[in-house]
């Protein structure tokens, strides 16, 4: 017989003492890790580096796995503790300033949420802000007519609603100007008429789409697509201005038919998910507290969904003619899962996960 060892409170503190000494330690070292990525982030931004590089997170992570064997530690839990220390530092450069020769930049619809995060976004780098908004009340800075910006302005930023943005772009078009002009839609097709007819006369636009919304702190780690509107000339210029974040070059004409998946279809799919819960007559309570770990995962993604800019959601949604196409995909797969049998369902299953790790 095995006899068993009962430990008591008392034997069990000072184990609990040499915990706290080590969880002290471990946020002590990432400190010191944070005070390095400051030194490199600065580095960065004196050559106008991205700050996200992959091959280098890569390394950090096998770095963290191979030292977790060594140590006994799941490769699991040593991938989790890498991607901390990774989006650490990365929030850490992120944060640190990037100041560019100062230009004069006007943002046409200012006051809404994209609006005021370029506007102290620019204003960081040490950028002139000036506005174009409906109610100059609430303006934080100087306000101004959009021909007086079309003749002041280095760049013009459109940060309207979809449905009047290009009515903007044709009033910026009649008045012309000599400044960089850019949108910054979620969608494009509405406005790719008037940019093109834009480039075409020798105006100097190009289409920008940052893939984060008005609670990112900073660009560092998240995506901007910039777009060529037939002005190739401007699109190196156009991403400085987002220097930093980790900047997708492509044909405006190619936004639409990506962004359907990337956004049409993944906002689709959680909305759906919410509303199946919400008619399901089980309180958030109830099924949170039997929740397995895909749920939580799901429902933490689609909670963040339903709390987002209603509006610009639903003209996400009508507005992209290539939605319909990716929803109905959706549809088609949902159905099909219904009826599959067990062998094509698991090959279905295993495509997918082929399908993820393709590059």
């Amino acid at each position: 017989m095995y006899e068993v060892a009962i430990l008591s409170k008392e034997n069990l503190a000072p184990l609990r003492a040499e915990l706290a000494e080590i969880d002290r330690a471990i946020v002590a070292l990432v400190g010191r890790r944070n005070s390095i990525a400051k030194v490199i982030g600065e580095e960065k931004a004196k050559a106008n580096e991205e700050v996200v590089v992959p091959s280098v997170e890569r390394i950090v992570e096998q770095r963290y796995v191979d030292a977790g064997t060594l140590a006994g530690v799941s490769a699991a839990t040593a991938m989790r503790l890498a991607r901390a220390v990774i989006d650490e530092s990365v929030e850490v450069q992120g944060k640190l300033p990037r100041h560019a020769e100062p230009r004069r930049i006007c943002i046409i619809g200012g006051n809404g949420g994209m609006g005021r995060w370029l506007s102290t976004f620019f204003a960081a780098r040490g950028h002139q802000i000036t506005l174009v908004v409906r109610d100059p009340e609430n303006a934080a800075y100087p306000v101004v007519t959009v021909a007086e910006a079309c003749k002041t302005s280095d760049v013009i930023i459109v940060s309207t609603p979809v449905p009047v943005a290009a009515g903007v772009l044709e009033e910026i078009f009649a008045a012309g100007t000599s400044a960089l002009v850019f949108d910054i839609l979620s969608v494009k097709s509405p406005v790719i008429p008037v940019l093109r007819r834009m480039a075409k006369s020798g105006m100097r636009v190009s289409s920008v789409h940052p893939m984060f919304g008005p609670t990112a702190p900073a660009v560092a780690g998240r995506n901007v697509v910039v777009e060529d509107c037939g002005c190739p000339s401007v699109i190196e210029e156009t991403a400085a201005l987002f220097s930093g974040a980790t900047i997708l070059r492509m044909p405006v004409e190619d936004h639409d038919p990506i962004a359907a998946y990337v956004l049409g279809l993944s906002h689709a799919v959680n909305l759906a998910f919410s509303e199946a819960l919400v008619s399901s007559g089980f309180s958030a309570d109830v099924l949170n507290a039997a929740a397995s770990t895909t749920f939580r995962k799901q429902t933490a993604v689609s909670r963040e969904v339903s709390e987002e800019n209603a509006p610009l959601y639903y003209a996400i949604q009508r507005e992209n003619p290539y939605n319909d196409a990716a929803v109905e995909n959706l549809a088609q797969a949902v159905e099909e899962l219904r009826t599959l049998d067990k062998d094509t369902f698991c090959q279905r299953m295993q495509a997918g996960a082929e399908w993820y790790r393709t590059k």
